[in-house]
C-alpha cells in the first residue's frame, strides 16, 4: 500500500511538471481514439437500426397481426378491431386489405391499338386513411402530391417504385408507369373490372414494402374486389409509449383472438438476415475499434517510453534512495491511467451532448435508411474501460523496462 501511496504521489506530480503540449498530446490521442470506436461502430450499427425503425413505423408496427395458416385473411375481423380498442397500451391500429390489380397509366395518349401499353402488375392496398395515418404516419411520406382524403373517392397514392423517374435508378428491376405525375388519370384492373383512378399522391419510402404498394380507400378496394366480409389481410399495430411490445403481445395471446389470426411482435418477424447483418456491422466496428486502440496504445507506449528514457538518471537516484521499482512503476501507470480517463471522460461527453443529438436531428442519408448513432452509455463505458486496460499495459510496459537497469549504470547513463 505504501508502494502504491508513493507511486501515486510521484505519477501525479510528474504530470503537474509535464510539458502542456504532451499532456494535451496524450489525452488528444486518447479522446480521438475513443470517438473512433464509438462512430465506427455506432454508425454501423445505426445503419441497420435505422432500417429497422423505419419498417417498424411505417410498415409492420409494434405488434403485427396476420392469417392463421392456411389462411388469407384474418377471420372475424371487425371483432378482433374491437377487442384491440379495449387495450389502452394500444395507441392506435390500422386495417388492411391487400390485393393483385394491373395499372395502366398514358392510356389517352395511345394513339393505336397495336402500341404496347403502358401497365404494371402492382399489389394494391386498401386503407383507411384516417387510420393508416394515425399507425404509420404515410402522409409524411408523400413526396409529391397530397395524401389521400377519407372523404374523397376514385383517387390512388402511388409507391415510387411504381414510378419510372424514381423506380430508373434501380435500371429494370421494378416495372414502372412513364410520365406518371399528381393529377394524371390511370386505370386499375382486377378480375377484368376496369376503374378509372386520379393518382392522389406519391410515396416515398427507404422501406421497400412501402415504396412497392398502391394505396386506394379501404370501401374501394372492398368494392372492387368483392370484400363483403370486411376480412383484413393484416393489422398493424401501434402501442403507446412506454409499453413493451412482447408483454402486450404475450397478453393478446393469453385471449381468444389467437384463435382468429397470428399475433407477432416487431422482434418476431425481423428476419434473421437483418439480425445477422446487424452482427456482421457489430464485427465490423469491433475490428475498426481494436485498430485505433492498437495505435492509441502504441502511441502512449512511446511517448511514455521517451519520457521515461530522459529520466533514465532520476529513476536511477530514485531507486539509490530507496524507492522500489515497483513504485515507479506505479507512478507511469498512473499517468496512463490519468490520460486515459481524462480523454474517456471529454469523449463520453462530446458523444452524449454532441455527436448522438446532432445525428439524431442530421441522420446519415442511405439509400435504404437514415443512420444515427446508435450506442448506448453501457457501450460507451465498455469502450472506455477497453480503452483504460489496454493503455495501462501500455504505461506498465516501458516503465518496467527501463526500472530493470542497473541502477549504478542508470545514473551514470551506461547503457
Amino acid at each position: 500500500m505504501r508502494e502504491l501511496r508513493i507511486g501515486l504521489f510521484l505519477g501525479l506530480r510528474q504530470i503537474q511538471r509535464a510539458s502542456l503540449w504532451t499532456t494535451l498530446l496524450i489525452i488528444s490521442v486518447i479522446l480521438f481514439t475513443f470517438l473512433n470506436l464509438v462512430s465506427v461502430s455506432g454508425i454501423l450499427i445505426g445503419i441497420v437500426d435505422g432500417a429497422m425503425h423505419e419498417v417498424r413505423t411505417e410498415a409492420i408496427g409494434d405488434i403485427s397481426i396476420n392469417p392463421l395458416d392456411g389462411e388469407t385473411r384474418i377471420k372475424e375481423t371487425e371483432r378482433l378491431i374491437s377487442e384491440l380498442s379495449s387495450y389502452h397500451e394500444i395507441a392506435a391500429f390500422s386495417p388492411r386489405y391487400v390485393g393483385m390489380a394491373t395499372i395502366e397509366a398514358n392510356y389517352k395518349e395511345r394513339r393505336s391499338l397495336n402500341a404496347e401499353p403502358d401497365i404494371i402488375a402492382v399489389n394494391i392496398t386498401g386503407i383507411d386513411p384516417e387510420a393508416e395515418d394515425e399507425t404509420s404516419n404515410i402522409s409524411s411520406l408523400v413526396s409529391e402530391g397530397e395524401y389521400l382524403n377519407p372523404n374523397e373517392s376514385g383517387y390512388i397514392l402511388l409507391g415510387k417504385y411504381s414510378v419510372d423517374r424514381y423506380a430508373a435508378e434501380f435500371g429494370d428491376v421494378f416495372d414502372s408507369l412513364k410520365n406518371i405525375y399528381p393529377g394524371d388519370p390511370v386505370l386499375v384492373t382486377v378480375n377484368n373490372q376496369t376503374r378509372e383512378f386520379i393518382v392522389k399522391g406519391i410515396v416515398d419510402s427507404k422501406v421497400d414494402q412501402v415504396s412497392l404498394a398502391v394505396y386506394i380507400p379501404e370501401r374501394e378496394f372492398r368494392r372492387m374486389f368483392d370484400r363483403v366480409d370486411h376480412n383484413a389481410n393484416q393489422v398493424s399495430v401501434r402501442l403507446n409509449h412506454p409499453y413493451d411490445e412482447t408483454t402486450v403481445r404475450d397478453r393478446l395471446r393469453e385471449s381468444d383472438l389467437t384463435e382468429l389470426a397470428k399475433i407477432n411482435s416487431f422482434t418476431d418477424d425481423i428476419p434473421k438476415f437483418v439480425v445477422d447483418i446487424k452482427g456482421t456491422f457489430t464485427l465490423l466496428g469491433f475490428f475498426v475499434g481494436a485498430i485505433g486502440i492498437a495505435v492509441a496504445s502504441i502511441t502512449i507506449f512511446i511517448i511514455i517510453f521517451i519520457n521515461a528514457l530522459s529520466r533514465r538518471r532520476q529513476i536511477g537516484i530514485l531507486k539509490a534512495i530507496g524507492i522500489t521499482r515497483r513504485t515507479i512503476e506505479y507512478a507511469y501507470v498512473t499517468q496512463a491511467i490519468f490520460y486515459t480517463i481524462i480523454g474517456s471522460t471529454l469523449g463520453i461527453i462530446i458523444t452524449q451532448f454532441g455527436l448522438i443529438p446532432y445525428f439524431i436531428e442530421n441522420p446519415i442519408d442511405f439509400p435504404f435508411s437514415n443512420a444515427s448513432l446508435s450506442i448506448s452509455p453501457e457501450g460507451m463505458m465498455i469502450r472506455a474501460g477497453a480503452l483504460l486496460i489496454v493503455t495501462i499495459i501500455a504505461g506498465f510496459v516501458p516503465a518496467w523496462m527501463i526500472t530493470r537497469q542497473n541502477t549504478l549504470n542508470a545514473i551514470l547513463g551506461r547503457k
